[in-house]
């Protein structure tokens, strides 16, 4: 049943379409806040409904002003400030991506019945991605933009101190060592921490007052890189287009990556030179890719199959180092700064090395694990791991993102000195039983996950 918001009040009637249409501005109340909501429709007769979700900054909805008069030539645009920011209420409340999503769900039931586009940038692609997981049956296309969320709060602060000096910052360095690396890392891992909980600060408001000064824009930032996608990117089946800037140094591109892999039918557009705001540095070249994901179905990403698998490939002593294709064995020893990217294998090992392993299916035989790794620094983002045992680690740091281990009893094993695992919005899949692997902690011999 639907659920109608009577209208308050009409602020403004502005002149924002280019065919010289108005769009209207209104306050609706919104209930999951408890407060009013600004929103922006134009376009209101055409069949087809777009909403538009803002990120974090005060702009809030006119953000998308360059776009809107555009849209509205085609269709229904809806383009509200998210309660917190903009012209819409503001308090001391919990803006989760949960939250706002349910909020969106309210709006939408509340307006006529049309086949519904989502396009979410930036924050507002982290919820865009929750209302596709929680209310996106009948979602005909799904657009994120230069999203931030999926990696782990952890994750995104190492990406950005590590952006900010400019600087590769080994777990284990090779030779001599890297004290600046090494310090950094340590330094990241506590730095990220508030003086309490992150989950205290944002469910008490006593707390989000006292940690966070009560400010929307602190707690949804927080609220967002808290919020654990792993169950959640399984349950989307909207196509999906990624529409990101290649020089965005907010949004890492890995989290394109991981949506790559971890969605059923997605296809990644990239913007030549430019970063976190595409439709502001380039609206009209924007507006016709927008235009594109919205009326054609993306491609899906092109996967290696695991062929024959006979051939082994090594790698020693070597740095900078790109490796692609299907293989029975990898093994890499003493190497640093080596990609294995699109790679199909039944086992790899890892030895005194950095690598990065981006959209790889393993599937190990028999009792070996998938992969092992030791006293190295592993990267994988985007992986379906198969066998027995997932990954063997000892003396090693693993950041994993968007992994899933299929049909896996143990997905995780430490033996001989302690390792450390960062990881982002995988998952366990084993008899019948699908678990949440997003997490950062110290591993120990012997401990499994």
């Amino acid at each position: 049943m639907k659920t109608f918001l009577p209208l308050v009040m009409v602020l403004v009637q502005a002149p924002l379409l280019s065919a010289g249409e108005t769009a209207i501005q209104k306050m609706v109340p919104e209930p999951v806040f408890g407060g009013e909501m600004l929103v922006r429709e134009a376009g209101q007769k055409n069949p087809e409904m777009v909403l538009l979700v803002h990120g974090l900054g005060d702009e809030a909805g006119t953000t998308w002003d360059g776009i809107i008069g555009d849209l509205a030539l085609h269709y229904h645009v809806v383009a509200p400030d998210l309660p917190g920011f903009g012209k819409s209420s503001k308090g001391n409340h919990l803006y989760s991506p949960a939250a706002y999503a349910q909020a969106l769900n309210i709006l939408v039931m509340s307006m006529p019945a049309k086949p519904l586009y989502l396009v979410g940038h930036s924050m507002g692609g982290g919820i865009s991605l929750v209302y596709a997981a929680l209310y996106g049956r009948d979602l005909k296309r799904l657009v994120i933009v230069d999203s931030v969320g999926v990696l782990h709060r952890l994750a995104v602060s190492q990406y950005h101190t590590k952006e900010q000096i400019n600087q590769n910052l080994p777990f284990i360095p090779s030779g001599i060592g890297n004290t600046l690396g090494r310090f950094s890392d340590l330094l990241l891992e506590k730095s990220s921490r508030l003086p309490v909980d992150p989950d205290v600060a944002l469910n008490s408001e006593t707390m989000r007052k006292e940690a966070l000064g009560a400010n929307p824009t602190r707690i949804a930032a927080l609220a967002l890189v808290q919020t654990d996608y792993s169950l959640m990117l399984g349950r989307i089946t909207t196509p999906t287009w990624l529409l990101w800037g290649d020089k965005d140094k907010v949004a890492p591109m890995r989290m394109a990556r991981v949506l790559q892999w971890n969605l059923p039918r997605t296809e990644l557009t990239l913007f030549s030179g430019q970063g976190h705001c595409p439709m502001l540095e380039d609206a009209q070249g924007f507006l016709a890719v927008l235009a594109r994901a919205l009326s054609t179905l993306p491609h899906g990403l092109e996967r290696v199959m695991q062929k024959d698998q006979t051939q082994d490939l090594s790698c020693s002593n070597k740095n900078g180092q790109i490796l692609q294709g299907s293989y029975g064995t990898i093994r890499i020893t003493g190497c640093k700064n080596i990609r294995l990217v699109n790679i199909a294998a039944q086992h790899i090992e890892i030895r005194q090395s950095e690598v990065e392993i981006m959209h790889a299916d393993i599937t190990a035989q028999g009792e070996q694990p998938a992969i092992r790794v030791q006293q190295s620094r592993l990267s994988v983002t985007g992986a379906d791991i198969h066998g027995h045992t997932g990954i063997v680690t000892n003396q090693s740091r693993l950041d994993l993102a968007g992994v899933r281990f299929m049909e896996t009893p143990t997905a995780i094993r430490a033996e001989g000195n302690d390792s450390a695992l960062l990881s982002s919005s995988s998952v366990k899949q084993f008899a019948g039983k699908t678990t949440a692997i997003h997490i950062s902690c110290p591993l120990k011999a012997k401990e499994t996950l």
